[in-house]
């Protein structure tokens, strides 16, 4: 058994160098089935279980995964570095510096890559959230790399539910990001409602019953299917679905939806006409673009747009007729 483990552990060595790891043994805390709680170090895992040493740099013993209390995933391992090896992506990631998250994310999934195949691992989580915030700082080619490495399978099989149905979405912006639209068209289809009855009124079919943000992604997806094969219509209606759903839960994604709206509108040739319908929309989207995000962060040649629209004033009301005079007083009767 344990040769076996030693050449599995030899196929992880070989794999490892896709992440350019640089390894290092983690502390960690196991909870025995058969009771005891021992302290030590994690030098690789794979999916039978750990090579776990009692020093650091000391001979390494074979722990398999059933000999360690829980079920499923939920096995007592506790790294003691989880918290702090994570700090510093996660509060890059709250100030919305997504850039830099991805980096600090992809170290540590580097860093810590022998523990990528213990259950519920933080390296595996860091992968999670590099690939996230690619996504969010819109670098979707690199994105898609994370997202088709072999790694990347731990993320579907040592992490719990809560991250499969966002990993499910990482899996659509990646094929995006490799610019394959007919397969993102044939992956986005399958959230689709049938069309039937009075739905086929509809210019595009409805989205299935989910989370406005998971609907605001499928709206900006599907808009960008409908933009590269020059069906702009479907596209802006999709991309106004996608900037309205993520308004107030995805500001990035909304940002970019309202983009790619306004880039869609200045090419309507009644844009310049005084009055049109046209400059009214993009005065309206330039405008509430302003608004949330700011005049400066818009692209230069929209900039001119960002007005509040005039309002239609109703005609005002005729002034209502003036009461006739009250009728006279009847003459006070002569006192007799």
């Amino acid at each position: 058994m344990k040769k076996n483990f030693l050449l599995i552990l030899i196929f992880v060595a070989v794999s490892i160098p896709s992440l350019h790891a640089q390894v290092k043994e983690t502390p960690a805390t196991l909870g025995l089935a058969a009771g005891g709680n021992p302290q030590g170090y994690v030098q690789n895992s794979n999916d039978n279980g750990i090579l776990f040493a009692t020093t650091s740099g000391g001979a390494g013993q074979l722990v398999t995964y059933e000999k360690i209390r829980g079920e499923g995933l939920d096995k007592l391992i506790r790294f003691e570095e989880r918290v702090e090896a994570l700090a510093e992506g996660r509060a890059l990631y709250a100030a919305e510096q997504y850039t830099e998250a991805a980096a600090a994310f992809g170290k540590v999934a580097r860093e810590y890559a022998i523990i990528i195949n213990v259950p519920k691992n933080f390296a595996t989580e860091a992968l999670f959230y590099q690939a996230e915030s690619l996504r969010r700082s819109g670098r979707y080619s690199l994105l898609a790399q994370v997202v088709n490495a072999p790694v990347a399978k731990t993320i579907e099989t040592k992490l719990d539910q809560s991250y499969q149905k966002d990993f499910e979405f990482m899996k659509l912006w990646a094929l995006l990001g490799e610019e394959d639209y007919d397969a993102l068209k044939s992956a986005i289809a399958a959230y689709e409602e049938p069309v039937t009855g009075d739905a086929k009124l509809l210019a595009t079919p409805n989205f299935v019953k989910l989370p406005s943000a998971q609907l605001a992604q499928l709206g900006f997806l599907r808009a960008k299917v409908f933009d590269k094969a020059g069906d702009k219509t479907r596209a802006l209606d999709d991309y106004y679905r996608s900037f309205t759903l993520a308004y107030g839960n995805d500001p990035l994604l909304s940002k970019l939806a309202m983009g790619q709206s306004m880039l869609i509108k200045s090419a309507d040739p009644k844009l310049e006409t005084p009055g049109s319908a046209a400059s009214a929309e993009m005065q309206s989207l330039a405008y509430m673009f302003s608004i949330r995000f700011g005049k400066d962060s818009m692209p230069e040649q929209f900039q001119k747009y960002a007005v509040r629209p005039a309002m239609a004033i109703p005609n005002a009301a005729p002034a209502a007729e003036a009461e006739a005079d009250p009728p006279a007083e009847a003459p006070a009767e002569k006192a007799e």
